[in-house]
């Protein structure tokens, strides 16, 4: 670019033409010494990338004035091309159920968490975020978004779930009044239990593994959890590409198994509900887009979290679906199916998702044992 040179004007075709300089972009400015009109030549638009990558970006943690560098736009305009492109994007309820025909649930999580959001009508500059979240994966199967927490806010989030034909026997709150009636009215026949008895369930795992850390005990109460889970489709993958039953996997993989389930349980802030709350929390206490309608945002987070691969190579969906698939943000946004993967050649990588599944269905409090964690009443000997 540096070397091109004009010899005559474009405009009065004189020859006295200068260099006059580049415009932000970089691109070279001339100047006409008789008409004295400047002009640039060969005005490239700088390559911009994909939108779908910087809302992730921006949906992850970035600022619109961190991303101007990858974006080459003001930060104003960025954060427009991004409220427009999640404006398009389609509901998240929608699309879970776009995937999953059949929504069987055991436990589901009614948690919610108040964030700043300085919107109009807002005297509080807050808003409330309900939340119903599937147990074994942390899929988030629904939410609700409003002012303060009031049993309508559930009531709301509840009867569309119904409504959806998500039906489960069982739900965990903190012991909230709102959520409890709301289940009631909502799911007449379902239970309603409070953190506590996951809290034991968890103290229970780690007096069974502190005592005896690989035992036929714990393999056979995951197999028995995730039977009662009555889960068909990863019973058909199972059957139509390896010809293995759940069981056969976790016991000739007997330490990985007992090994997972005790990072779970050491880092089950982190990597459980808790972690999916705080990390909410942190971003959306930092969303200055939140001045408009918080939708657009909570729904791209909701569904970008949902996508994403964990550290062990599947996402929340993979594992709600109970189906070894691909996909991403990007194909979310375009309403795009995800792609199923073939583990049959690869059977490393189904043993890790088999194990992944049984590790968290054994931390369901679905079963509980006599022995009180008491020696003299121990189950394991």
């Amino acid at each position: 670019m540096d070397n091109i040179t004009f010899s005559n004007c474009i405009f009065c075709k004189s020859t006295k033409v200068i260099k006059h300089g580049k415009t932000s972009t970089g691109n070279p400015r001339f100047r006409c010494r008789v008409c004295n009109k400047t002009w640039v030549v060969e005005k490239n638009e700088p390559e911009r990338p994909d939108l779908a990558d910087v809302t992730v970006a921006y949906l992850g943690g970035r600022t619109c004035r961190d991303l101007v560098s990858v974006y080459h736009s003001s930060p104003l305009r960025i954060n427009q091309k991004i409220r427009e492109f999640l404006n398009q994007c389609p509901h998240w309820e929608e699309y879970i159920d776009s995937i999953v025909q059949n929504h069987e649930v055991r436990i589901i999580y009614l948690i919610g968490r108040s964030f700043s959001c300085a919107t109009k009508g807002s005297h509080s500059n807050s808003k409330f975020l309900a939340l119903a979240v599937d147990a074994l994966s942390t899929v988030i199967l629904g939410y609700e978004i409003d002012d303060t927490e009031t049993q309508q806010t559930w009531q709301k989030l509840l009867e569309r779930m119904k409504k959806r034909n998500i039906n489960c026997p069982s739900f965990m709150s903190n012991g909230s009044r709102l959520i409890e009636d709301s289940v009631h009215a909502t799911y007449p026949n379902a239970t309603v239990r409070i953190n506590y008895h996951r809290a034991y369930r968890d103290k229970e795992l780690m007096c069974c593994i502190y005592r005896l850390p690989i035992n036929n005990k714990l393999l056979n109460d995951a197999v028995k959890i995730y039977n009662s889970l009555d889960n068909r489709n990863l019973n058909k993958y199972l059957k139509n590409t390896i010809d293995k039953k759940l069981q056969d996997i976790l016991f000739s993989s007997q330490e990985e198994f007992i090994r997972r389930v005790k990072e779970r349980l050491e880092n089950k802030t982190k990597i459980r509900i808790e972690g999916l709350t705080t990390s909410f929390q942190a971003r959306f206490e930092k969303f200055h887009m939140l001045k408009d309608d918080p939708y657009p945002l909570i729904n791209g987070w909701v569904a970008d979290n949902m996508l994403k691969p964990l550290h062990f190579g599947f996402s929340r969906l993979s594992l709600y679906s109970q189906s070894p698939i691909v996909t991403s943000f990007k194909k979310f946004s375009m309403r795009e199916m995800p792609e199923p993967v073939d583990l049959t050649d690869d059977t490393q990588l189904l043993k890790t998702f088999v194990i992944e599944v049984a590790a968290r269905g054994l931390q369901l409090p679905v079963i509980f044992n006599s022995c009180e964690m008491k020696s003299d009443k121990c189950s394991l000997f």
